[in-house]
């Protein structure tokens, strides 16, 4: 919108006129004139800025806005754009100052909220860039690109899988179980709040002290409000920081006697949690600690089938040979096989093994060989977790039909090639971890039997 300041000489309205019609060449000649006589003249430098940020030079767009803002201090629209082209040039600090300038000038100003939302994201802000884009659509619930950026912050902050893992009832039900036997007059440190359920579970056991921590600033601030909702705040302290950042006798009081954690992704290490563990027994456990669970295990069997294969490789399509693209394949990826048929070609074996209850969990390479149980094309290996929570109570995501909710997917370690099995067959398999990162394979001749 152009505010519509007079000039004595009327160049001011015929350079608008030009500039609605699109004739910017000369527009931009009569704003220059103007400036001429008027350095500081407030349309003649804010649309001299628009100019100047479509013709792709941003510092000379910046110059023009700053002196339209600082000569109309009370126009939100000149502080929006002031903003739009900071942010454009990387000045995240300053874009957000110009949005918030503008905001304070037109508190219902949906795009100034949204544009402000995107300076907060790059920030790493993320906490008050979701509440400034909801802001936006709270003003204009049609505003289809802070719709966007608010979902884009959102599975930033907390990627769509945290939904189905709250609502997986047995992986809830485990935990709490072994958390009843465990937690009763013991301190207890929950390692990756997450929403707070594990903590909660703890207080509600009958914890003497629950102490958990979470790294992500925004989850931490609702896992805090969900314990503060739940009337458990003075039973749990939350700490946004990591684990290794704690310190005995500033976060916690007392080294813990229980750690509870669910630091495990669906290939079960990527997440950290070995190191994690490690650091937690050096630095923040007592020595005769539980740790819950006390057994984390990758399980699998041979896969193969249509469905699992057409998944694994790229082939034919519409009539056409695709199958080069196969030199993009990862070796590993993820699916949830409970909902994709799939032929099970062998029993379930295991893959990799950890006692938690150990305190240094070294990289290591094993041979598994297994046995085909059913003739088919094999696909790889489907990998599944198991936890055994305690003595009394596992955990197990084995792919089953119709399994409900469940956060963590499977696994596909996928051949570099589907191959042709037979009911009786051995297949060597060389199962790895680095602690951070695990991998199954085909042994190959290189590969010498281990006894």
């Amino acid at each position: 919108m152009l505010a519509q300041e007079e000039d004595g000489d009327g160049l001011l309205d015929l350079a608008i006129a030009l500039y609605a019609r699109g004739d910017m060449v000369k527009a931009a000649s009569l704003f220059r004139v103007i400036l001429k006589n008027d350095p500081a003249h407030a349309v003649a430098n804010h649309q001299l800025g628009l100019l100047a940020f479509a013709d792709g030079d941003a510092e000379a767009a910046a110059q023009y806005l700053q002196r339209a803002a600082a000569a109309n201090p009370l126009d939100a629209e000149y502080h929006n754009n002031l903003g739009v082209v900071l942010h454009a040039r990387g000045d995240h600090a300053g874009a957000r100052c110009a949005f918030e300038n503008a905001i304070a000038q037109d508190q219902r100003f949906a795009q100034a909220f949204n544009n402000l939302g995107a300076a907060l994201t790059a920030l790493n802000e993320d906490e008050n860039a979701i509440r400034a884009y909801r802001r936006a659509l709270e003003i204009d619930p049609t505003y289809i690109e802070a719709r966007d950026n608010l979902d884009l912050a959102c599975a930033g902050v907390a990627p769509a899988w945290h939904f189905p893992m709250m609502a997986d009832v047995a992986r809830n039900e485990a935990y709490d179980r072994a958390l009843r036997r465990a937690a009763p007059g013991r301190r207890v440190l929950d390692i990756g709040a997450g929403s707070g359920l594990l903590a909660m579970m703890a207080a509600r056991a009958g914890a003497a002290k629950v102490t958990t921590c979470e790294v992500v600033p925004a989850i931490a601030a609702a896992a805090r409000e969900i314990i503060q909702a739940n009337g458990l705040a003075d039973s749990i302290t939350l700490h946004a920081k990591r684990s290794d950042q704690l310190k005995i006798g500033q976060d916690l009081w007392a080294r813990a006697n229980v750690l509870v954690t669910e630091t495990f992704c669906s290939g079960l290490l990527t997440e950290g949690v070995l190191p994690t563990i490690e650091h937690a027994r050096e630095h923040l456990l007592t020595p005769d600690a539980v740790v819950i669970p006390q057994r984390a295990a990758a399980r699998g069997y041979l896969i193969g089938g249509p469905s699992v294969e057409a998944q694994a490789y790229a082939s034919q399509a519409a009539g056409f040979d695709l199958s080069r693209f196969n030199l993009f394949a990862s070796s590993k990826f993820g699916l949830h096989l409970d909902r994709l048929p799939h032929d099970i070609l062998s029993d379930d074996f295991e893959i990799l093994s950890f006692d938690l209850m150990q305190s240094y969990f070294p990289p290591e390479r094993r041979e598994i060989a297994t046995t085909v149980r059913v003739s088919g094309r094999c696909v790889g290996v489907a990998q599944w977790l198991r936890l055994d929570l305690d003595s009394e109570t596992t955990y197990e995501n084995r792919p089953e039909a119709n399994a409900g909710a469940n956060g963590w997917m499977h696994v596909i370690h996928r051949f570099p090639e589907p191959i042709e099995l037979l009911a009786g067959d051995q297949v060597r398999l060389i199962a790895s971890h680095t602690r951070t990162n695990m991998t199954v394979a085909l042994a190959t001749r290189n590969d010498p039997p281990k006894h």
